[in-house]
């Protein structure tokens, strides 16, 4: 037994005498099928490629197929219709970035160049977005890989959450996630990165003595502030009664887990809005019943997380416990002094989000489009 969170095709007006007669149309569109597309995608290389000389067009067309081969397959599970493509304003983007596949050796390009139009695509409708990714993808070819790297590692600690009750867990997946944006390279340190990142329009540094970024120990107890609940004392008289009145009504203690930061405390881990609480039956490590909280529970559920949930970032012994567990990680440890050695501070543009991003979600697919 456990407790979990459950997470017509014509329209026609007549006139009358006199006046004038419009006839409005719906037009249904099917789409367009795959090999239409990569039609298309040929048809714009040939308008990107034409005024080039014969070799230069030869390696062109063989690093543009690169772009095609990824850009396609992201589309279709994006879209099956494919209906972005009939899109003018998008065609013109793709040869845009066509030609930045062509300007470009590095495999890596491509990827970004595939996310950018991607991104594109979800964004049809953002028109500010939409600025931001066509002035991206005319500079990818002239990004600097390690710049681009340490653009997509602020962004991504800035940005991100992960999604987690567990604190082992949830220092994981960051640990995880920010080993695939590494990829194993180092990341770039001092200034001349932030500089030419700056020249692009990716970034605006921001003159010394203006401003600075606040030390990571300053904001990620904020950001990853649902680690940090106080509980209850294992031998207090408020949790022995929390833990009774669960008994009573038949609510599984499961959920009453040791403090990872604390000693001799208990958490609660649940979620703070009890409606979207369940109580489960297994089987075999199957769930084979789920049956939600009846009034009563609720009332002694939500007593609890009031009394237990209380968050509170400046307690000096959670906090030493966190940054020990969070140094426990490689990559996080590599993160943190990485972040506090950060020269000058800086404001990511449209540009550089777009940019950011696209890395980012080529290296994990998961990762949504975030500002």
């Amino acid at each position: 037994m456990g407790i979990i969170d459950p997470k017509s095709d014509l329209q026609e007006q007549h006139a009358g005498d006199n006046s004038t007669q419009v006839i409005i149309k719906e037009v249904n569109f099917a789409g367009i099928t795959e090999s239409q597309a990569r039609d298309i995608c040929k048809a714009e290389c040939a308008i990107a490629i034409q005024n080039w000389a014969f070799q230069a067009g030869m390696i062109s067309e063989a690093r543009i197929q690169k772009l095609e081969d990824k850009v396609i397959p992201k589309m279709l599970e994006h879209d099956k219709q494919l209906t972005i493509f009939g899109d003018p304003s998008f065609q013109i983007l793709l040869r845009k970035a066509q030609i930045s596949a062509a300007s470009t050796e590095r495999e890596s390009d491509y990827d970004v160049l595939a996310d950018l139009l991607l991104h594109r695509a979800e964004q049809n409708d953002n028109r500010e977005r939409r600025l931001g990714i066509s002035k991206a993808i005319e500079i990818v070819d002239q990004l600097d890989e390690k710049a681009l790297i340490g653009l997509s590692m602020v962004f991504a600690v800035a940005k991100f959450r992960p999604i987690a009750e567990d604190l082992e867990t949830g220092l994981k997946i960051l640990n995880d996630f920010y080993t695939k944006i590494i990829n194993d390279t180092e990341l770039p340190i001092g200034e001349s990165w932030l500089e030419h990142l700056d020249l692009l329009s990716a970034i605006r540094i921001v003159p010394k003595g203006f401003s600075s970024f606040k030390k990571i120990e300053d904001f990620i107890p904020s950001q990853l502030n649902s680690f940090f609940q106080c509980g209850l004392k294992n031998d207090s008289e408020e949790l022995k009664a929390i833990k009774e009145d669960f008994n009573r009504l038949h609510i599984p203690t499961t959920c009453f887990k040791p403090h990872p930061l604390k000693t001799d405390h208990t958490i609660l881990q649940v979620s703070n809005n009890i409606n979207n609480i369940i109580i489960t039956q297994s089987s075999e490590g199957k769930i084979t019943s789920w049956t939600p909280l009846s009034p009563d529970q609720k009332e002694i559920v939500q007593k609890a997380v009031n009394l237990m949930k209380k968050i509170d970032i400046k307690d000096q012994e959670m906090l030493s416990a966190f940054w020990i567990k969070w140094n426990s990680f490689d990559k996080l440890k590599k993160i943190h002094f990485w972040w506090n050695s950060l020269p000058t501070y800086f404001v990511i543009t449209p540009i550089g989000q777009a940019l950011a991003n696209a890395y980012i979600h080529g290296k994990d697919s998961r990762a949504p489009y975030l500002i």
